[in-house]
């Protein structure tokens, strides 16, 4: 059996670790988690939401020592051999889950699914910069950019279309790759009040009960703080631990 191992940044903040770990788990992919903490990342400030990180400065020779190729995470290790990209890591598990469909079994909708999940991957700048991923906060009031708008419409239009033509609950049917992409904007919305159409409400409900997604909220919850993205909660009137109480 292979050593398969998944390097990942906090589960309570790190989208992009979010996505494959809840991959993996609901394709039933043995592998273990090692959460990284990063001595650079206690003294870096979130700006404009983005926690800011100059990789030279903060020393890329560190960040691969305990398990980056970029200096970046997530990185899934399979017997010594780094995967290093959330989707790539995705669809490496597709390929070991033969009993649970990750990407929809019709090739037009599994076209569909991954160009959804690559849109997630390149687009939705506002809401990326001025919407920090924190899941257990809540920010009361939160002001939206107009770019921001129209990212979050487009996201919108997004799920309406799939789950229209998939018929749901999840966007192609079952729950897999392109829902893994999208949960992260979920928590986002929770984070900062944005309120979803009724459909959309049935599809994040639906989400919430996956069984993956539960033994993520399970992980979460005791996953070290990243003291940067607490500060920049607070400093917008926000509760980092809202959601805990």
């Amino acid at each position: 059996m292979s050593n398969v191992e998944l390097v990942v940044l906090s589960l309570r903040y790190s989208s992009w670790s979010m996505r494959p770990w809840l991959a993996l788990t609901h394709g039933g992919v043995p592998f273990e988690t090692r959460t990284v903490v990063l001595d650079d990342m206690k003294v870096q400030q979130a700006k404009g939401g983005m926690v800011q990180a100059d990789l030279a400065a903060a020393g890329l020779d560190a960040r691969r020592s305990v398990g980056s190729v970029t200096g970046l995470f997530p990185v899934l290790w399979i017997d010594g051999a780094p995967i290093h990209e959330s989707l790539a890591i995705c669809e490496w598990a597709a390929e070991q889950a033969a009993d649970v469909p990750l990407w929809p079994e019709d090739p037009v909708a599994r076209a569909q699914a991954r160009s959804l999940s690559l849109e997630m991957i390149s687009g939705f700048p506002n809401v990326r910069q001025q919407m920090s991923c924190h899941v257990w906060a809540r920010v009361p009031d939160f002001a939206l950019s107009a770019g921001a708008q129209v990212e979050i419409a487009r996201i919108f239009e997004l799920w309406e279309s799939a789950l229209r033509s998939s018929g749901g609950p999840f966007l192609f049917g079952d729950f897999g790759i392109a829902d893994c992409m999208y949960f992260p904007v979920q928590t986002r919305f929770r984070t900062y009040g944005v309120s979803l159409p009724a459909r959309l409400q049935e599809y994040a409900a639906a989400v919430l009960e996956v069984p993956a997604v539960l033994a993520w909220a399970e992980q979460a919850r005791v996953a070290p703080r990243i003291p940067a993205y607490d500060e920049y909660i607070i400093s917008i009137g926000g509760d980092p631990d809202a959601a805990l109480e």
